[in-house]
């Protein structure tokens, strides 16, 4: 085994929530506001494509062709720009595995996705951190960070968990510093939440950077998070190479037929992100807004010493979140589920 294996926990996604009620003695049904996903559910069209396929005794397409064709013409790219995975952690795994030399190092901030941390370490390589600013990517001290080890800058836009951006800007001036050997893996999972114009689009980027991949996700806007489908987008060369570590059957047949129906049906995703956007605002109009990091996406991060009090009073309000070590995130929800949230943020930051 290993030896790095030995300091790494196993991930926990949090107790189930028969195992709340019973430790906080609540009733009820929870809303689930922990894991950022979709609390209206894809689009019709999905479940149609779903019960249409009756040859679950086949492998799946290990190319996955037709979904690759709906994204290069969704896109305007080439197909053997794109991998495909089962969801972002297999795409970050695979990336890491092809990749990452012993020995060598990452780049990335703290406070962001620890996927990117896990799989370092897995491949026995040293976690190189900077710290958030005011909750963002600080890529000017990155710059400061990078030396002849750094084989993957990871940067997590929007970030979760603090749910804030770093402008075309301040990223395609990072870009234009790094040394293209380096490869820059730019997360983009909560893209579709964005509506600011400062925002960078990461797939328009990919001429002027060879060295940068730009991952997406169907998990979070497009709510297919149990289907497990991520892909990314980047030059040729780095798909040949991750496609050499890519499982033949990665991602199931009706995770593909699901994923290519969600992609078709673009007015139902740009009326959840409008309803995501409404819901959003109203936090940041609340009174205990000061509490609140600027968020573009579809959690906010709420700031306090007490993380764990506030969990608590969340499950004790029938919202279950995710605690982090300097304070909570929070999924938004239906406007019923988003009532319960202001309901015990109010009663707590009173």
């Amino acid at each position: 085994m290993k030896p790095q294996l030995e300091s790494l926990g196993v991930y926990k996604a949090g107790l189930s929530e028969e195992a709340l009620k019973r430790k906080f003695n609540v009733e009820g049904e929870f809303s689930r506001l922990a894991s950022n996903e979709n609390p209206i559910g894809p689009s019709p069209q999905v479940y149609e494509a779903i019960r249409s396929q009756d040859a679950l005794n086949y492998y799946p397409d290990p190319e996955a062709i037709q979904l690759k064709a709906s994204l290069l013409e969704f896109y305007q790219v080439d197909s053997e720009q794109i991998l495909v995975g089962a969801g972002l952690d297999e795409i970050i795994m695979m990336i890491s595995r092809a990749r990452l030399n012993p020995k060598g190092h990452i780049l990335t901030s703290e406070g962001t996705f620890i996927q990117y941390t896990t799989h370092a370490l897995i491949e026995d390589n040293e976690v190189v951190t900077v710290p958030l600013k005011e909750g963002k990517f600080d890529l000017e001290s990155f710059k400061d960070k990078m030396n002849d080890e750094t084989s993957i800058i990871w940067i997590c836009n929007p970030n979760n968990p603090t749910g804030t951006y770093v402008t075309e800007t301040e990223l395609t001036g990072f870009l234009e510093s790094v040394h293209e050997d380096v490869m820059v893996v730019l997360d983009e999972a909560y893209f579709e939440f964005v509506l600011r114009e400062d925002y960078p689009d990461g797939v328009a980027l990919l001429k002027r950077f060879p060295n940068l991949i730009v991952l997406r996700t169907f998990s979070k806007a497009y709510g297919l998070a149990g289907l497990r489908v991520g892909y990314a987008i980047t030059s040729k060369a780095y798909i040949d190479v991750f496609n050499k570590v890519k499982l033949p059957f990665n991602v199931t047949a009706l995770s593909l037929v699901g994923a290519i129906a969600a992609l078709k049906d673009q007015q139902y995703l740009k009326d959840y992100v409008a309803h995501n956007d409404k819901e959003r605002n109203k936090f940041f109009e609340a009174d205990y807004k000061e509490h609140l990091i600027d968020s573009v996406t579809n959690f906010i991060f709420v700031k306090t010493n007490q993380p764990e009090a506030l969990f608590e009073a969340l499950i004790k309000g029938g919202v279950i979140a995710r605690p982090m070590p300097n304070g909570v995130r929070i999924s938004i929800g239906t406007r019923d589920d988003n009532e319960k949230v202001h309901k015990v943020l109010n009663s707590f930051f009173s």
